[in-house]
């Protein structure tokens, strides 16, 4: 069997709202869309890393890292719409196939996911890869006792505190999607519209490498963790 085709997406916005240029925001010395290229970039399957941005600025950056850039259509400049970025994907994937580009497995990074490591990504790829898979995203275990709030009530969704147990007793199935890794079969995609569906596997990553920067916050936990753990 030959190996597939494999292209990295990289989306990154020029305008964001709770950071400021966020995907430019400095983590380690590198800014954030930086660390998801070289992280595409030392994949052992990932073949082409591409950044779609409708900003210039970003593009450039890119560029200085060695990523291949795309420029986004004004209607994909504003994040307010349902299943935005999978239809950006789409719409990157037709823009390259009209290019002469073939592209069998797609593969998104969050730029604001730095986190992530690059055995995560080659994992979730082989999967779709060798094992059947027909998408697979990246989620950790989540223990958390979860609440609804409703105007002024509040009522638990996932446990009753009247049988509340020690924690390391509950029988806990709880994931949480963390936005690190998605990697996806190109038909599913451009067949679908979603870039999860039909046979559908997870890599699990450790809660502590699964931070999603989207408010300053984030980002300070973020740059803190580097500092702490010495990563690069």
């Amino acid at each position: 069997m030959s190996k597939p085709s494999v292209y990295a997406f990289i989306p990154a916005r020029g305008g964001s709202k709770g950071i400021v240029r966020k995907n430019l925001a400095e983590l380690a010395g590198k800014p954030l869309v930086a660390h998801a290229i070289l992280q595409a970039q030392t994949s052992q399957w990932i073949d082409h890393v591409f950044v779609n941005s409708e900003d210039e600025e970003i593009r450039n950056v890119a560029a200085s890292y060695g990523a291949e850039v795309i420029s986004r259509p004004e209607e994909f400049y504003h994040d307010n719409s349902t299943q935005e970025v999978d239809r950006l994907l789409q719409w990157t994937i037709g823009e390259l196939e009209s290019q002469a580009h073939t592209i069998d497995i797609g593969v998104l990074l969050y730029a604001t996911s730095p986190l992530r490591q690059v055995e995560t990504i080659d994992f979730a790829v082989r999967m779709v890869a060798e094992e059947g898979y027909d998408s697979v995203l990246s989620l950790y275990e989540d223990t958390t006792y979860l609440w609804r709030v409703d105007g002024d009530i509040a009522a638990p969704t996932n446990y009753d505190p009247k049988t509340r147990g020690p924690r390391q007793k509950e029988h806990w199935n709880q994931w949480g999607e963390n936005k690190a890794v998605y990697v996806f079969r190109r038909d599913l995609l451009m067949e679908t519209g979603c870039r999860l569906g039909g046979k559908i596997g997870f890599v699990e990553m450790p809660k502590w490498r699964s931070v999603d920067i989207d408010k300053p916050e984030d980002l300070e936990l973020v740059r803190k963790l580097v500092e702490v753990r010495g990563l690069e």
